[in-house]
């Protein structure tokens, strides 16, 4: 058929020139007349597949149609002026010809033929997500880079070049294994070869760490021969400086073993700043409980994965914490491993936040991480139970063994400060269970640490009434008067408070839901509160250089905190605390940041 059309092309030259030379003979029929008439076609160009409208005239129903020399496969429509037709696969730019027997005609103006852009191969048929990739093939249209979308699947990926050959790409998060395509603005969309996300195969030795070689720690502990850290108290420590070599989801493996019948924990936590880190209020969910289970049957656990990066200088804190007397436990064979699963979202480390924080909200588990029990001797508890935390007082323990250990129950925790800090709790006092006819009930107390160990304000229920008492030295406290509560009904408490002499200091509380920070409901002014040694008007010395700070709690001194029942009077006592929270400092949005609910 090709043959036949450019045999036509020759007859219509040859007659034209006769036409030329020598006339027309009009009584005279000549084989292969031209005596089709295509009189338009729209578009005029297009690519493989476009459909294109001829309007014509002198044609039957066999006539066929040619773009340049090739024919038509694909005919959508005829009718007595018109032929709709599809462009062939492999056309060119030219004539349209329709031939029919011996008649033919052909177009005066040309067609265009686009031809179709074509993908032929990916430089890489499975790679990671974040990999870089080329798409390979011909005739890709020069649409700019803005103007092509590439999807694998339907995950839109990063376009970074493109020329009429390759357009190369980056592999996107959540794609899945399928066909790519490519769309050209609004000309052409192409499908491609399917391809398969792969995994990176890192090769990333495990690092090992020395428990001799801490850069820092405080509290009691011990590192024996076999490179276990032992004779851990609550609250001990231990920071170790380390890098990585190669970035991504690291998991700390650890082994423990403990023979105490209360809950110990082993917290493993990172930062950037090593000073930052050691102060760091232990995060609960990098905390896991170790199992009673003799001190020579070890048990593994496992933190993270942490996301870290190649080069950063990091530092890893081993923590202890134990929720009866002291006492934790040994652990060791700490490892640093690259996470087998590098998909999941790592924790970021970083400096942490800007303050300090201890903070249950008992909504999970049966912890009360980070707070321990001070003292609770049976018959008396503390328990996490319906998502808060309930103290129960027994005054037959008080009588059979009046010491200071049995008046009530509390908890506390490493919380310290020389200069301010903040308590946020709900408080829920059960009808039946909670005396309203009772005075003197400590509820929340500001615990002065260090060698003139005694409380320096507390928060107390005294016949229904919540009341603050505040002192500045081991002398009768100034007591305010907060707000009247009722059993049965939870109510949200704010307290904030400032050590300082010479008028320096200042207490304030909130009760209620509708709270305000610019209208308490208790404000003391300004007041002198907490004592022993200073630094300035404004701040404890803490230092542990006062060489006359000698007593009960070593050579510093410091606010902390306790929270539960502290009392002495001739009656069972329960009361339930929820959303618990000790900041230290006052950094910006102090009220909001424990605010309870917030």
């Amino acid at each position: 058929m090709k043959n036949r059309m450019r045999y036509m092309y020759v007859v219509v030259s040859l007659l034209a020139c006769v036409g030329v030379l020598f006339g027309c003979d009009d009584d005279k029929e000549v084989l292969g007349t031209p005596s089709i008439t295509i009189s338009s076609f729209t578009p005029s160009e297009g690519l493989p597949g476009t459909e294109v409208t001829i309007s014509a005239s002198g044609f039957g129903t066999e006539a066929k149609v040619f773009f340049n020399e090739t024919e038509v496969s694909d005919y959508v429509s005829r009718s007595g002026n018109s032929i709709v037709v599809r462009v062939p696969d492999n056309a060119s730019s030219g004539k349209i010809g329709i031939i029919d027997g011996n008649a033919f005609g052909f177009s005066v103006q040309d067609f265009s033929f686009i031809p179709s852009a074509l993908i032929e191969g990916l430089s890489e048929t499975q790679a990671p997500v974040g990999s870089t990739i080329v798409i390979n093939g011909r005739n890709f249209f020069d649409v700019g880079v803005e103007n092509i979308t590439v999807m694998f699947g339907s995950v839109k990926a990063t376009v970074i070049s493109a020329t009429s050959t390759a357009i190369t790409v980056i592999v996107p998060e959540g794609v899945e294994s399928g066909h790519i395509t490519v769309r050209f603005a609004d000309i052409q969309t192409v499908t491609g070869p399917e391809f398969t996300v792969g995994v990176v195969v890192v090769e990333v030795p495990d690092y090992y760490f020395d428990m001799k070689n801490f850069e820092a720690g405080e509290g009691s502990f011990g590192v024996g021969d076999d490179g276990f850290v032992g004779s851990t108290k609550r609250g001990a420590y231990l920071v170790y400086p380390f890098t990585v070599e190669v970035d991504g989801n690291y998991e700390v493996n650890a082994q423990t073993a403990t023979n105490q019948g209360y809950a110990c924990y082993l917290n493993m936590d990172m930062g950037t700043d090593m000073d930052e880190l050691a102060k760091r209020a232990p995060n609960t969910d990098l905390s896991q409980v170790m199992l009673k289970q003799g001190w020579s049957t070890l048990e593994d656990h496992t933190y993270g994965p942490f996301k870290l990066k190649a080069g950063t200088q990091y530092y890893l804190r081993m923590y202890f914490w134990a929720e009866g007397t002291s006492w934790a436990g040994n652990a060791g064979n700490v490892v640093l491993h690259y996470a087998d699963d590098q998909s999941v979202e790592g924790i970021n480390v970083g400096g942490g936040l800007a303050y300090n924080i201890y903070q249950n909200d008992f909504n999970e588990g049966t912890s009360l991480l980070p707070f321990a029990e001070s003292w609770a001797w049976d018959p008396c508890y503390i328990k996490v139970a319906e998502q808060c935390a309930e103290f129960y007082y027994n005054h037959a323990a008080l009588e059979a063994d009046n010491r200071r250990e049995r008046r009530g129950c509390e908890v506390t925790c490493d919380f310290k400060t020389t200069t301010e800090g903040w308590y946020g709790f709900k408080v829920f006092l059960p009808e039946g269970k909670f005396p309203m006819d009772e005075g003197g009930i400590i509820i929340a107390q500001i615990f002065n640490r260090g060698c003139r160990n005694s409380w320096a304000g507390h928060l107390s229920i005294d016949e229904g009434t919540l009341k603050l008492s505040h002192r500045h030295a081991l002398i009768d406290p100034v007591i305010g008067t907060v707000g009247k509560l009722e059993t049965n009904k939870w109510y949200s408490v704010v307290v904030h408070f400032k050590a300082g002499r010479n008028n320096k200091g200042r207490l304030r509380v909130w009760l209620g839901d509708d709270m305000s920070e610019d209208k308490p409901a208790y404000d003391s002014g300004n007041c002198n509160f907490g004592f022993g040694h200073w630094i300035d008007d404004d701040t404890l010395d803490d230092t542990g250089n006062n060489s006359e700070c000698t007593g009960y709690n070593g050579t510093y001194d410091a606010l902390g905190c306790k929270f539960g029942l502290y009392v002495s009077n001739k009656v069972d006592i329960t009361i339930r605390f929820d959303d618990l929270k000790a900041l230290e400092g006052n950094p910006a949005g102090a009220f909001n940041i424990v605010k309870p609910g917030n």
